[in-house]
């Protein structure tokens, strides 16, 4: 279906909509941003594997939130979704079917990477507030659409890079805005290596997965069980490797840390070790860096071989290098290092207090009816995510590559411009 047929299809649902009733009052609340169902938020979820099962049962336990519709490619996926939801949860097999609907507010994306951002695009358009899951978006244009599709719509678009939201985040972003540590000018993270299978033939997809309309956007190929759900996160063409499924919530926290949400790295160069055989695309183990001039300091992002520990007891963190010591950061709490031993933090000098998040899911429904920003908002989803994907860009040239983060674009290397967007198969498009 084309572009242009989606937003008929989506424009003749909202005209249903004001013939049932619903009338010019409600959809000029609907465009001003208020909720269809009152104090409580109407929410609609697309994707209903791991992640969107998880967002499911959240909205359904929250009591500003009540789930109107669940959506899924996959039969097996969308019943389980429609015991979670209730019984008068609606149950679609395409999106398009949900985003028409009018009484509903709010959508959660969580369908593998590749999908993320036509249904984003398409969900402002259709004036719903937007959840949708981390990474942002598999190629770099996509994200700027994405962010471009909520501006031009006056809409909330949440990502859900949720250790934003944590304790342990804010106290680390503290500690390093407040100069606790000293100057920071040098940040590593690392983790576990990436998956190897060994290769075995395509079979037919199962009865209960529409796997063309998986597929979407992405090139049409045939179906490998090892290839979808879970594991399309290993898979070039719908994703990007652990760099941006785990990477993402890394760097989120650093650029919030170093305060760097709004712009992106100078330079960045990668190399990566390759299975002889593999069903999957990405390196077992991968290096890359990322120098960044305002502040200046590297981040750097290891993948070990399997059964390498980079830091003992820890086989995915972060850790800041500051002049005055070390903060050694992990998933939950934070230990602070001086010259090679756990210390006393520093007192700050000029303290800094941050916003208390809620929780990444409450903070969404908040700011879906204050229409405030969310904390992280598109912009900042798509900065880090990008950041990640430029991490993949320069393993895929094997050369260090300079970014112009305000353009988004290589400086004088159209080879790797063209390595930022392959384009999608017909007839999807992306446009805003």
């Amino acid at each position: 279906m084309t572009l242009q047929t989606r937003r008929g299809f989506l424009g003749r649902g909202v005209a249903a909509g004001a013939a049932f009733g619903l009338g010019a009052r409600a959809l000029r609340a609907r465009a001003a941003g208020e909720t269809a169902a009152g104090d409580r938020i109407a929410v609609g979820v697309i994707g209903t594997g791991g992640r969107g099962r998880a967002l499911l049962a959240e909205a359904r336990a929250n009591p500003g939130a009540v789930v109107k519709a669940v959506c899924d490619v996959d039969a097996g996926h969308l019943e389980a979704a429609g015991k979670t939801a209730g019984p008068d949860a609606a149950k679609y097999a395409d999106y398009r079917a949900l985003l028409q609907r009018d009484d509903i507010d709010a959508v959660i994306v969580a369908t593998p990477d590749h999908w993320h951002a036509l249904i984003t695009i398409e969900a402002c358009a259709a004036k719903k507030d937007v959840y949708v899951e981390k990474p942002l978006s598999t190629y770099i244009p996509e994200g700027r659409a994405m962010v471009t599709a909520a501006r031009k719509h006056a809409r909330i678009v949440q990502v859900g890079i949720h250790h934003r939201s944590a304790p342990y985040t804010r106290e680390i972003a503290q500690i390093v805005r407040s100069g606790r540590i000293g100057p920071v000018r040098r940040v590593k993270t690392w983790l576990w290596s990436n998956p190897v299978k060994e290769p075995t033939p395509p079979t037919a997809p199962p009865a209960h997965l529409d796997f063309n309309r998986w597929l979407g956007p992405a090139p049409l190929v045939p179906y490998h069980p090892d290839r979808v759900h879970f594991n399309f996160r290993w898979c070039r063409d719908y994703a990007g490797g652990g760099l941006t499924d785990w990477g993402v919530h890394m760097f989120n926290v650093i650029t919030y840390a170093m305060q760097i949400d709004d712009r992106g790295p100078r330079t960045i160069t990668a190399r990566g070790t390759y299975a002889e055989k593999n069903l999957y695309d990405f390196p077992v183990a991968m290096h890359a860096e990322w120098e960044y001039a305002d502040p200046a300091f590297t981040l750097t992002w290891t993948q070990p071989e399997e059964g390498a520990d980079a830091v003992p007891g820890q086989n995915y963190a972060m850790t800041f290098y500051g002049e005055a010591g070390e903060l050694r950061t992990f998933f939950g709490g934070w230990k602070f290092f001086r010259d090679g031993k756990e210390a006393e933090l520093p007192p700050a000098a000029d303290p800094v207090t941050l916003f208390a998040s809620p929780g990444h899911f409450q903070n969404w429904l908040d700011s879906v009816r204050s229409r405030k920003t969310p904390l992280a908002d598109v912009e900042v989803g798509h900065r880090t995510t990008s950041a990640c994907i430029l991490g993949n860009v320069a393993l895929w040239t094997g050369r260090k590559l300079t970014w112009d983060w305000q353009a988004e674009k290589f400086v004088d290397d159209p080879a790797a411009d063209a390595l930022l967007f392959k384009g999608y198969r017909a007839p999807y498009a992306l446009a805003v």
